[in-house]
């Protein structure tokens, strides 16, 4: 009779076992929580006021209500806060400001698509550094090895550095120390330090102010996209060094900018404490994908402090496994460039998406054992 009810319980758990009927995207970075709930308070009451007037900002002395608010809190001269149409653009921007015919941009090998594209549409070239597989907290990890960027960096003598903290597919980020000995021994270059995944893990602002101070030529680029789910509405945000006057003239819009967008960065900076009960969630669901992961034959998951995880996946199961995904509505990133073969990048979803993207991976496993 015992038995009778466990066969009972195990056969109703696999009944409740049901997939989306609409495709869940695991595979861009973008939340699925969405933004705090002041954010949609805030657009119910839309008026003639944000959607047929320019800003009146600058009769106020300032650029912007919102790059006003980020430099107060970072204790900057506004001047120094550039804003743009997300971190994409401010990337841009950097480019095609400091970047010529010839010249060369120093981008991790090992990192996004569009770094090795961006170049080239100013003539430049690409200068890659590479980073190195290891472990960390007894997790598999990728490294910046800062002594063999500053050889390439030497070497190549590019007019642009980008360095991505976190960086997109692994997940990694530079420590501040190694940071640190980079800037010293580049102090004559722009360096772009790209934290669009600021918030997945860590809130460090501490290092901030120091560093524009001190390097004229950085500039730390954050984005409301990730951390804040605002990724629709394109809201980048930048601290630039006193060295980077064309890069600050250049960003300065004579009418403005986008007046909601800038309202919503400010809920969203205000509702700071909403982010970080979500980002806690964020962690315990890569703590249970690095568990689970290492229980299945030849899968290797990377710590991660970005919304995204990358995992190495047995090639023998990859074609099968991404189409058993597929089938069920379930979309992840199978990566396949130069500097990835066998790796997948998962998106987080919400607790009930990642808990049943990893019980399907784990179910395709059980039926198709390799």
């Amino acid at each position: 009779m015992k038995n009778d009810k466990k066969k009972f319980k195990k056969v109703k758990k696999e009944v409740k076992f049901k997939y989306p009927k609409t495709p869940q995207f695991l595979d861009r970075n973008e939340s699925q929580t969405g933004p705090c709930p002041e954010v949609y308070q805030f657009l119910k009451k839309l008026d003639l006021d944000h959607l047929s007037w320019y800003s009146r900002d600058f009769m106020k002395g300032i650029k912007s209500r919102l790059s006003k608010k980020i430099a107060d809190d970072f204790g900057f001269d506004e001047k120094h806060v550039l804003l743009s149409y997300g971190s994409e653009d401010l990337l841009k921007q950097i480019i095609h400001c400091y970047v010529n015919p010839g010249d060369k941009i120093m981008i991790p090998h090992e990192a996004w698509w569009y770094y090795k594209k961006v170049a080239s549409e100013r003539g430049g070239l690409n200068a890659e550094y590479p980073m190195r597989r290891g472990t960390l907290d007894g997790c598999a990890y990728f490294h910046y090895d800062v002594d063999d960027m500053i050889e390439i960096y030497n070497r190549e003598k590019p007019k642009v550095v980008v360095v991505a903290s976190p960086n997109n597919p692994t997940g990694n980020r530079i420590d501040y120390k190694d940071l640190k000995k980079f800037l010293d021994a580049s102090k004559d270059t722009v360096v772009m330090i790209d934290e669009a995944y600021w918030g997945f893990g860590s809130t460090d602002n501490s290092y901030v102010k120091p560093y524009i101070e001190e390097y004229p030529k950085l500039v730390i680029c954050r984005t409301f996209s990730k951390f804040f789910a605002l990724a629709g509405v394109r809201i980048g945000f930048a601290f630039a060094g006193r060295g980077l006057d064309v890069l600050i003239n250049f960003t300065t819009r004579y009418l403005g900018y986008n007046r909601i967008s800038e309202r919503l960065g400010e809920i969203a900076l205000d509702n700071i404490k909403w982010y970080l009960k979500v980002g806690k969630q964020y962690e315990k669901d890569k703590e249970m994908f690095i568990k689970e992961f290492n229980k299945l034959k030849g899968f290797v998951p990377y710590k991660s402090y970005a919304n995204f995880m990358l995992v190495d996946i047995p090639l023998e199961i990859r074609s099968g496994l991404k189409k058993y995904l597929v089938e069920r509505n379930l979309l992840v990133k199978f990566l396949d460039e130069e500097a990835f073969r066998s790796e997948a990048r998962i998106s987080l979803g919400t607790k009930e998406q990642n808990k049943l993207l990893i019980e399907t991976i784990k179910k395709y496993c059980k039926e198709n054992p390799y």
